[in-house]
């Protein structure tokens, strides 16, 4: 009778583990939502093309994505966290990047650099700083370092906003309510 109570302890043990260990996203480069039961969930898959705007003698270089709004919403309340399968052996905080949107009537924008009469001028891209807790090899949680406030925000994974002249940069987007 020992026995079979130790055994059948060991499979819920196991069985537990074995949940524990699905909640991993499927695919690299991909941040996720790694909710708190333990499941994870797309982010608004967003692509950020490229624009610019002026006046005479002044213009702003941004990229930019469609709508005011992603789909996907986080409430920084719930306990839910992110999550992210890189390359094993790369350190995440060298290609993770969350970005700070600021929205107008039909995009959400990060400007990436103004342009003047006097040349460029150098702009701070809004970023918001993380911590990695890994997971296991090349799995990591994601959590902003301070709470998130109310806005729309967008995570890269390997594609910096700033450098990227000519292609399109891949996202995954969500939105903090008010």
């Amino acid at each position: 009778m020992m026995k079979k109570m130790m055994l059948a302890a060991l499979l819920a043990i196991a069985a537990q583990v074995a949940v524990a260990q699905d909640a991993i996203p499927e695919f690299k480069n991909k941040v996720m939502l790694h909710t708190k039961a333990n499941t994870v969930e797309n982010l608004d898959n967003t692509t950020l093309t490229r624009g610019m705007k002026g006046k005479p003698g002044k213009g702003t270089v941004f990229m930019k994505a469609d709508g005011q709004n992603a789909a996907v919403v986080f409430d920084p309340k719930s306990g839910n966290d992110f999550i992210v399968k890189i390359e094993p052996g790369v350190d995440p905080e060298s290609i993770v990047t969350l970005y700070v949107f600021d929205v107008d009537k039909k995009s959400r924008n990060i400007v990436t650099g103004e342009v003047g009469m006097r040349g460029s001028k150098d702009v701070v891209i809004p970023t918001v700083k993380l911590n990695f807790k890994k997971v296991q090899d090349g799995v990591y949680s994601i959590s902003p370092v301070k709470s998130l406030g109310p806005g729309e925000y967008i995570f890269t994974v390997s594609q910096p906003v700033n450098i990227s002249l000519a292609m399109d940069v891949k996202g995954f987007a969500f939105s903090v309510p008010e």
